[in-house]
């Protein structure tokens, strides 16, 4: 089917609605303009007869009150001059800011006799703008006997208003006052002006924009009626394609299934890899622990050797030193236990707790820590209980605190600190250290990635522990800095949530 004729006639109507548009922006736009001008007119207007009426009012007010000579009267009489400059202080206003009264002397000179000025700071400010006056100016008032509207750049404006009595002109009033609310009117109309265009110019577009996606649309159905009857024509060579495809599905399939099971086999050798690693810093941990006990044990021995040697030995003595033997050996007895429980293999869930599995983990490496000077603050306040691998928990949980401890102490931080906190299902091991840099916070858990500078780093810890945590468990390992250094944030849901 030919699409062209309705194109033209579609084409034909959006011309014709383009063209309106533009005329009717057109007059609204003179329309608006002459709206814009009669409104700052009015204003202006507006202004000037209320400050013609307010210089008549005080003329009026000033003559009523003076017998003979007006400047000699002002000048000679205080109370009245008092009278006068009150009466002036009455009208002014934050608009109205300056009223004063001036008058020539012999020499054509401007003299000012009363004002309405409160303080020395208006009085300075009045003086600077009297000497900015252009004395032809006033002379042209006193001779020509008609008051004087002058504005200037900086949206000052001043009305001076001839005092005539007799057909001559004895003084002039003179207000200042600012024009900054005609400035403001002004503004706000082209700012609406402007928006007037922007919505004028987005209109035009608009109808722009529908005509060239008229165009696209019935070009793209003239384009999909021709290519139908290929698609026609093609779908039996697709059918056979499907064919070829499904045999190929299912071959991918078993390959996927194959890569899935290598994969698996390759995550639990870095896993058991990763476990050797944090198996050799256990025995490290432990031969630490040991040390003290065994050392302690040897005193003993030494001392009932010493008592023996020297026929001092009692039952007493021998009883409290055999005592002390049996303790320490307890204790390391304790720690093997501890060591045995924390890699013994354990596929079956079980509820357990943060504080738990902290307690846990802290009752093999916490002297360790403490022996090099590291503040453990613990903030386990919380017994959130939940279902999932107590063991491989711990291993995590180890894995961030020796981290936070080899980066304190690689860095030597002055005052070092490891932060355990837990709150409802959210664990957090954060430290001092200076934190991680931006530009690798993205792959500390990328397997093989290490920022260890000795070379014993693996670069699998965190990649496992983020395996444990959200592949295992079924939770979040997030890792973020904060201002004193490294936060590592373990999210575990418990059986409520």
């Amino acid at each position: 089917m030919n699409y062209k004729i309705p194109f033209i006639k579609a084409s034909y109507v959006f011309n014709l609605l383009a063209v309106i548009l533009l005329l009717v922006s057109t007059i609204l736009y003179y329309n608006f303009e002459s709206a814009k001008k009669k409104i700052y007119d009015v204003n202006t207007e507006s202004n000037l007869k209320y400050v013609q009426s307010l210089a008549n009012n005080l003329n009026n007010d000033i003559l009523r009150v003076i017998d003979g000579d007006l400047v000699e009267a002002i000048t000679n009489d205080d109370i009245l001059r008092e009278y006068i400059e009150s009466d002036l202080k009455l009208f002014v206003t934050t608009k109205y800011n300056h009223i004063y009264i001036l008058t020539k002397n012999k020499s054509k000179d401007f003299n000012i006799i009363a004002n309405s000025v409160k303080n020395n700071k208006e009085e300075n400010e009045l003086i600077k703008i009297y000497k900015k006056f252009d004395k032809q100016k006033l002379l042209s008032v006193y001779n020509n006997k008609k008051h004087l509207y002058l504005e200037d750049e900086n949206i000052n404006a001043v009305y001076i208003k001839p005092m005539i009595i007799d057909n001559n002109v004895k003084a002039l009033i003179v207000i200042n006052f600012t024009l900054a609310e005609q400035e403001t009117i002004k503004l706000e109309l082209e700012a609406l002006k402007n928006i007037f265009i922007l919505t004028a110019i987005f209109l035009i577009f608009i109808f722009i924009f529908l005509l060239l996606f008229s165009y696209i649309d019935l070009k793209r159905e003239n384009d999909k009626r021709v290519a139908y009857h290929e698609l026609e024509e093609s779908n039996k060579m697709l059918n056979e394609e499907r064919l070829k495809l499904d045999r190929l599905n299912d071959s991918l399939e078993h390959k996927i299934q194959e890569a899935v099971t290598k994969n698996e086999l390759q995550n639990q050798k870095m896993l058991q890899q990763s476990k050797l690693a944090q198996m050799g810093e256990m025995i490290s941990m432990i031969a630490h622990q040991w040390r003290q006990p065994l050392s302690a044990i040897g005193a003993t021995s030494v001392a009932l050797n010493l008592k023996a040697t020297l026929g001092k030995l009692d039952t007493e003595t021998t009883i409290e030193l055999a005592n002390k033997i049996s303790e320490y050996a307890q204790h390391l007895s304790s720690t093997i236990d501890d060591f045995r429980e924390f890699f013994k293999p354990n596929k079956d869930k079980k509820v357990t707790s943060y504080n738990e599995l902290v307690h846990s983990v802290l009752n093999i490496i916490e002297v360790s820590i403490i022996n090099k000077n590291i503040k453990l603050i613990q903030e386990l306040d919380c017994n959130h209980k939940f279902h999932s691998y107590p063991n491989e928990i711990k291993q995590v949980i180890l894995n961030l605190i020796k981290n936070a401890e080899d980066i304190l102490i690689e860095k030597k931080i002055l005052e070092p600190k490891i932060i355990i906190h837990s709150n409802n299902s959210i664990l957090t091991i954060s430290d001092n250290g200076g934190g991680i840099p931006e530009d690798i916070i993205d792959k500390i858990f990328d397997p093989y990635f290490s920022t260890k500078t000795k070379k014993d780093g693996t670069g699998l810890g965190l990649y496992m522990s983020k395996t444990i945590i959200e592949e295992h468990c079924g939770g979040k390992l997030n890792a973020y800095n904060n201002s004193d250094g490294a936060v590592f944030e373990i999210i575990l849901k418990g059986d409520d949530e």
